[in-house]
């Protein structure tokens, strides 16, 4: 009878739909066990002292270990010192604790230091660089010259970007150029706000951390904190393979899980240094940390992109066509711009290669610092050859070999997606329907990716 009854359960539960983890399970479950293991090694030990504690040593022993506990958290254990014993952490858990990092920040503030001869030779500054920056989750940014003067604002509720900035070519010197820039799109692979060294040096770095296989981790310090270094593979571009490293070393604070230091190295020599130095987490910024104002009588370049703001349901009638918008996003990313371009914009891919995007829809999901970009724009462009490569390539001097992968489910059934996840690129797919070409992209993971693409429809 027992058996039959367990049989039955057996079967039944066997037969129950179960969803598939989420991408953070097995990291998370690790390190549990991991602080698991480390709490019940420790416990013993904390008995023994319990016992031989008496209250005459017990104001002393508590004294004591509290300055050992400040030292230790602001100047770090000595290298003769002994260590506790704790399992080494897994890449993975790393990655995902970088990831849970940005995705709970609000805001993000600190100094950015910039040195070598990477930066050097592309931007004409000589010596090290030094900016002040704020980042929030709303997507607004300013970075601040201290070693040059130079400023730059974006402020997401306008959709506004302002800079002054001094003259590349004359390494810094001479006059500031200021420029104001409407109409932007939320993000790549349309023109997006954009800082150089904050979104082009350091945003690549990151992703070239989470997007790398099993890097290598070990142990470490930054700047007397506890950190994390992992190493991770890198490819060399092929134009200006001088300038490019092979390795990069990506230091993690291991307190708040921010990436806070890059070296870049050549052959096992350093090339570039970024690192963040002052680092602050959800510090309360007011609106006009992000407004810059010119100096009176300033002659200002401004242009528009073209992109405005509509909601969701006004979308359609913009463009002409109903835009593919997903059913589904990770949990925690919420809708955060619809914008549309109606007409002839700006080429994407390499070398702005492919015809000009035209009718764009592109729709902007956040969760703190994080982003996930659904782009549709026409595929049939009258004057243009119909020939489309990916609108989100690494770039010049670099080879993509994409994942083609047949999608399922969705406005995308049956049609086959361009997968590309690499170091110095945003983690993203695109495909083309019969008429439209669309793009997804964001630092989530590959199966996270196609599961959006798979659940994309039509909404008129």
């Amino acid at each position: 009878m027992t058996r039959y009854r367990d049989e039955r359960l057996g079967a039944a539960l066997r037969a129950l739909e179960t969803p598939e983890h989420r991408p953070e399970f097995y990291a998370d479950l690790h390190r549990l066990l991991a602080e698991a293991r480390t709490a019940r090694r420790a416990a013993p030990r904390r008995r023994r002292l319990a016992r031989r504690a008496d209250v005459r040593w017990g104001v002393r022993l508590a004294f004591a270990a509290a300055v050992a506990a400040a030292i230790w958290l602001v100047a770090g254990l000595p290298d003769d010192a002994p260590q506790v014993v704790r399992p080494e952490p897994a890449a993975a858990e790393i990655q995902a604790r970088v990831r849970i990092a940005l995705a709970s920040a609000e805001t993000l503030t600190g100094e950015l230091v910039a040195r070598g001869p990477g930066f050097e030779g592309a931007y004409g500054w000589k010596g090290a660089q030094r900016w002040r920056f704020a980042l929030t989750a709303r997507g607004d940014f300013r970075l601040t010259g201290l070693t040059l003067e130079e400023n730059v604002a974006y402020d997401a509720e306008r959709g506004i970007q302002r800079s002054l900035n001094p003259s590349a070519s004359l390494a810094g010197e001479g006059p500031l150029f200021a420029s104001e820039r409407r109409g932007l799109a939320p993000g790549p692979p349309d023109p997006g706000p954009i800082d150089p060294i904050l979104e082009n040096e350091y945003g690549a770095f990151v992703r070239a951390l989470l997007a790398a296989e099993d890097p290598r981790v070990r142990e470490s310090a930054y700047r007397g904190r506890p950190a994390w270094r992992l190493d991770v593979p890198a490819a060399v571009n092929q134009i200006v393979p001088e300038h490019s490293g092979d390795r990069f070393s990506i230091w993690v604070d291991r307190e708040t899980g921010i990436p806070v230091r890059v070296l870049e190295l050549k052959n096992g020599q350093p090339l570039d240094e970024l690192r963040i130095e002052k680092l602050a987490v959800d510090e309360p910024l007011p609106r006009r940390t992000f407004a810059l104002r010119f100096p009176e009588g300033t002659e200002v370049m401004r242009t528009d992109e073209g992109f405005r703001r509509v909601a969701l349901d006004e979308a359609a009638a913009a463009v002409g066509y109903a835009p593919l918008v997903p059913a589904w996003v990770p949990e925690g990313f919420e809708l955060a711009e619809v914008a549309v371009a109606p007409g002839p914009g700006s080429p994407t891919g390499v070398e702005a290669g492919n015809p000009p995007s035209t009718d764009v829809v592109s729709l902007s999901f956040r969760r703190g610092l994080d982003e996930i970009l659904v782009t549709t724009r026409l595929r049939h462009v009258p004057g243009s050859p119909d020939a489309w490569s990916d609108p989100l390539a690494t770039g010049e001097g670099y080879v993509d070999e994409p994942e083609r992968v047949l999608l399922g489910r969705g406005a995308l059934s049956d049609v086959e997606a361009n997968v590309l996840i690499v170091p110095l690129n945003v983690p993203h797919l695109w495909a083309q329907t019969d008429d439209l070409v669309v793009t997804v992209s964001g630092g989530v993971s590959r199966a996270e990716l196609l599961r959006v693409a798979e659940s994309l429809e039509a909404r008129a």
